[in-house]
């Protein structure tokens, strides 16, 4: 089995980041808006992390834990463990089978859709028997090895299950689906509440192959610690192309379970945002959104009304130029201060680049923090 030493240090370090956090999401004046900046391993790639010979994907997953730690003060992440086995794993589990593309860094999908007519075979539909599942078994059992790995100090992500309308997509197909909330809503709402059933399960079971939802950053497959009370996260990338409404109908309830459950954390779609009015409709709802630069780069000035004052951004960026960073960080400052925190996310190759961009970022970032309006917007 692997290891690795943890130093005081190391300790002392990852207690201010877990304080820094826990205060944001407390509603407690920070210092500094907090930096999220990491390193990867430049070997990596999905088809290995899937098929390469045991124990090689924790290696990777590892060698990025480490890397980030070289970076030494110069970050606010809290490295953490990824034990990834596909965003179809439900799916799996209700039947569908894995297919895997040409490209060595696309995730699998499923080979056909599972359900041809929902209504007609929606009454033969039952919640799976997680243990014959082959990739959540899978998954689980890579968790487990990561557990030990971590020596109760370096947490690890939730499988990347998704659960709700995505999960629906996979099995329906998506434009069946965007159809049957139209034309099959009773029968699409006993589908969902199949899924969301196993998906709670499922969480359930990580949790227990972690040691603990303290060992987790959330209970989904992101990178981005949470304090306790806060460890509830969903995905819904198929809000990106559906109307504020049926978000509420179809995605709202589902989500709820699970902030019910774990605590009001985080909901994850790369974008764009034509639901962003109701991600935050009612009690039991995120206290910050997860998104990609890229595709909801558009978004802010609208997403600063809609989200500010309720909660703030965790935002992934693919951008790698120091000054180009700079420049775009700022000027999110400036557009959404005082109402909406945004925390960026950035991943280098090589620690000492992360690190100087943490320390040309910091200046800015405790600006940012002095313009803010903190007040307890969050739900524990």
């Amino acid at each position: 089995m692997l290891r690795y030493e943890i130093a005081d240090w190391m300790r002392e370090e990852q207690a201010r980041r877990q304080s820094l956090f826990t205060d944001l999401f407390s509603g407690r004046p920070v210092d500094h808006v907090p930096l999220e900046i990491r390193a990867a391993d430049d070997e990596f790639t999905v088809r290995r992390h899937f098929f390469g010979k045991d124990g090689e994907w924790l290696r990777d997953s590892l060698r990025s834990v480490l890397l980030t730690w070289q970076m030494g003060c110069h970050t606010d992440a809290v490295p953490a463990l990824c034990a990834d086995v596909g965003c179809s794993v439900i799916a799996n589990a209700f039947g569908s089978a894995y297919v895997f593309l040409g490209n060595e860094n696309q995730t699998p999908s499923v080979k056909e859709r599972l359900i041809r007519d929902l209504e007609e075979e929606i009454d033969g539909i039952r919640v799976p028997d997680l243990s014959e599942a082959e990739w959540i078994s899978e998954g689980l059992r890579r968790m487990r090895q990561a557990a030990e790995l971590g020596q109760g100090f370096t947490p690890q992500c939730g499988l990347d299950a998704a659960g709700g309308i995505n999960v629906a997509a996979d099995l329906m197909g998506v434009s069946e689906l965007l159809v049957a909330m139209l034309t099959q809503p009773e029968a699409l709402h006993r589908l969902l509440d199949l899924i969301q059933e196993t998906y709670l399960e499922l969480i359930g079971l990580e949790t227990e192959a972690c040691g603990g939802l303290e060992h987790m950053t959330t209970t989904d497959f992101f990178a981005g610690w949470a304090p306790m009370g806060w460890k509830g996260h969903c995905s819904d990338d198929i809000s990106a192309m559906i109307a504020p409404d049926l978000y509420r109908e179809f995605s709202l309830p589902y989500h709820a379970r699970v902030y019910e459950r774990y605590g009001c954390g985080g909901l994850h779609n790369c974008g764009p945002n034509p639901c962003r009015d109701a991600y935050m409709d009612g009690s039991l709802t995120p206290v910050y959104l997860d998104l990609n630069e890229i595709y909801s780069g558009g978004d802010l000035e609208a997403l600063r009304s809609s989200v500010g004052g309720k909660g703030f951004l965790r935002w992934g960026s693919d951008m790698t130029d120091p000054e180009e960073i700079a420049a775009s960080y700022e000027r999110y400052m400036e557009l959404l201060a005082p109402d909406l925190m945004l925390i960026p996310t950035y991943t280098f190759r090589r620690p000492e680049d992360g690190a100087a961009l943490y320390d040309r970022l910091l200046p800015i970032a405790r600006e940012y923090a002095k313009r803010m309006s903190f007040h307890p917007f969050c739900r524990g």
